[in-house]
């Protein structure tokens, strides 16, 4: 994932506006170990089984107690942090985007708190260990195992499942695996069945997105690029019972995302086709290329440049489910009707 903007991991994960965003954070920020605001939380739980055993890709943590310092690396793992009730005392902002390193649908969970935000989406080590944690959660994630063994140093640590692609642990297996870690499983069963069953009454309350095909894509300086299955944004689409294009599929990308060039612009063309803005939505809704393929001339291309609801669909969490539900549901009818 390399330097072309479209699949960096700025451009990729942050969604629309997020370099600018980071860019405006750092230059407003006075903390000059990379964190903002004070770290007054306590990540303390309790009620299940310890020590407790979580398996992953790279073998078996053991939490041997309750713990009270969490720090939270992977992507979106906060959120299920702060699903399940636990405020870590630091947070990785893969967006660069919020001063308080999680977005609008999961803030109100910090209870006030303000946890020390490290600014991603590389990781500072010294930093990590004077925030002295005894959990690491870092499941979702490019799989660096290097990574993984250095934060193992640190505190115990966890990471995606086995077989898992980089950054492809899904929302289920993210919200499980840290869920065990704290002794929450029964818990997160529940968060998990509710996010499906909030899923389930979109599409149930919408028969007509059945079967229907949808790209999922990103567009930025007249390169494009598309989602596959193994990616959060396509399965939430999946979900309500759309069908991700085959077309995309057949492409068999390495990662979740296949570069498009412009030659193979058609191959974006949808019964619905959601572009990403990164930044550029008015240049994108101008774009001469895109605006050639068929969803386009027949209004079925969304352009999503609200930089928090491309964040929020980007993170595919049981705390952003809601949100991405409420703000983009209205937008996809519209674009059906």
């Amino acid at each position: 994932m390399a330097t072309n903007p479209l699949i960096s991991r700025r451009g990729l994960f942050f969604g629309a506006a997020g370099v600018a965003a980071a860019g405006l954070l750092a230059a407003c920020s006075d903390d000059k170990s990379g964190g903002t605001g004070s770290n007054t939380t306590s990540a303390k739980v309790g009620g299940g089984s310890f020590p407790a055993k979580v398996t992953h890709q790279f073998g078996t943590t053991t939490v041997e107690k309750a713990p009270a310092s969490v720090v939270s690396l992977g992507w979106a793992d906060a959120d299920a942090l702060l699903a399940l009730g636990v405020v870590p005392v630091g947070i990785l902002d893969w967006f660069q985007a919020w001063p308080v390193g999680v977005g609008p649908w999961a803030q109100a969970k910090l209870g006030g708190a303000k946890p020390t935000v490290l600014k991603g989406p590389e990781i500072n080590y010294e930093q990590v260990a004077t925030l002295r944690p005894d959990l690491v959660t870092f499941t979702k994630s490019d799989n660096d195992k290097a990574k993984w063994d250095q934060l193992e140093k640190l505190a115990p640590t966890l990471s995606g499942p086995a077989g898992v692609a980089a950054y492809g642990t899904t929302l289920k297996d993210q919200t499980m695996l840290i869920a065990e870690a704290i002794g929450k499983k029964a818990e997160g069963e529940a968060l998990v069945a509710a996010n499906d069953k909030a899923l389930a009454d979109v599409k149930a309350a919408n028969p007509t997105f059945a079967g229907k095909s949808v790209v999922i894509a990103a567009a930025f300086s007249g390169q494009y690029g598309a989602y596959t299955r193994g990616d959060g944004r396509v399965q939430f689409m999946e979900a309500l019972g759309f069908k991700n294009s085959q077309k995309i599929e057949d492409l068999k990308p390495q990662s979740f995302y296949a570069q498009i060039s412009k030659e193979q612009v058609n191959l974006l063309d949808a019964d619905l086709t959601v572009v990403f803005g990164l930044g550029a939505g008015d240049a994108i809704r101008k774009d001469a290329v895109l605006n050639g393929i068929g969803s386009a001339k027949a209004k079925r291309l969304l352009v999503i440049d609200d930089a928090d609801l491309v964040n929020a669909f980007s993170t595919n969490s049981v705390l952003s489910t809601p949100y991405t539900i409420e703000k983009f549901l209205p937008m996809v009818k519209d674009a059906l009707a």
